[in-house]
């Protein structure tokens, strides 16, 4: 008997490891944020067009981008982006996500000090959130001095995946720059039946309910915790 119970323990907490490892592991965040892998060597820099999947992890979605080399100085390793190659383009990657969760996806900017314009404009979008523009003024910058400089997207999941997007909106051939993109997973805003804060200072506005559904007003989005989740939200993802 006591040897069933000691092997029914060593079971039961290797159990329990397997399990904490497997919640430590459930988001992987962003694949290749700093584009330092993928197929062949960009060199200076080597333009990607609509469809390529040279870049380990990411689509080029419209467009052309530059896959930079040692055209400039990086932010994080040795390679970057340039999110204009003969014009504007875009790159995405899907994230497999949890609904309610947030997600908050920090990265550099900078841009092509080699050509006009001198500010370079992106926006990053996720699905469950609205885009936002980021700009960046190349005045005074260099090849060796890009002025690298770190930005915040976040956006709250409504569904088991998200597409994450960067996208040029400088229509040259010298964009916005793009590198050490990490996307981390944060706490649920809150759960059925809790004191509903996420509602509050206007946190109704981007919150979800567990079936992924936003609210109309901060009383509906009251109503949710305040039954516990029977209530759900009135607008359906």
């Amino acid at each position: 008997m006591k040897r069933r119970s000691t092997v029914s323990a060593s079971i039961a907490v290797l159990a329990s490891l397997v399990l904490a490892g497997s919640a430590l592991a459930a988001f992987a965040g962003a694949s290749n944020g700093s584009f330092e892998t993928g197929t062949g060597d960009p060199g200076a820099s080597t333009q990607l067009n609509a469809g390529s999947t040279v870049l380990t992890g990411w689509t080029i979605t419209t467009g052309s981008i530059d896959w930079i080399g040692s055209l400039w100085t990086s932010q994080s390793g040795a390679r970057s982006l340039d999110l204009s190659g003969v014009g504007a383009g875009a790159i995405s990657q899907t994230l497999a996500t949890t609904i309610g969760k947030k997600y908050d996806v920090s990265f550099y900017l900078a841009g092509n000090p080699l050509a006009a314009p001198a500010v370079k404009t992106l926006t990053v979008s996720a699905t469950g959130g609205a885009p936002v523009t980021y700009t960046f003024d190349t005045t005074g910058r260099s090849v060796t001095s890009m002025g690298w400089t770190a930005k915040t997207y976040t956006f709250h999941a409504t569904s088991t995946s998200a597409v994450l997007t960067f996208t040029s909106v400088t229509n040259t051939n010298a964009g916005p720059a793009l590198d050490n993109v990490v996307v981390t997973e944060k706490a649920a805003a809150g759960t059925p039946g809790g004191p509903g804060a996420a509602c509050k200072a206007g946190g109704w506005k981007t919150a979800v309910d567990k079936a992924g559904n936003h609210f109309k007003n901060q009383g509906d989005c009251v109503s949710y915790y305040a039954t516990k989740g029977k209530n759900l939200g009135s607008v359906k993802h």
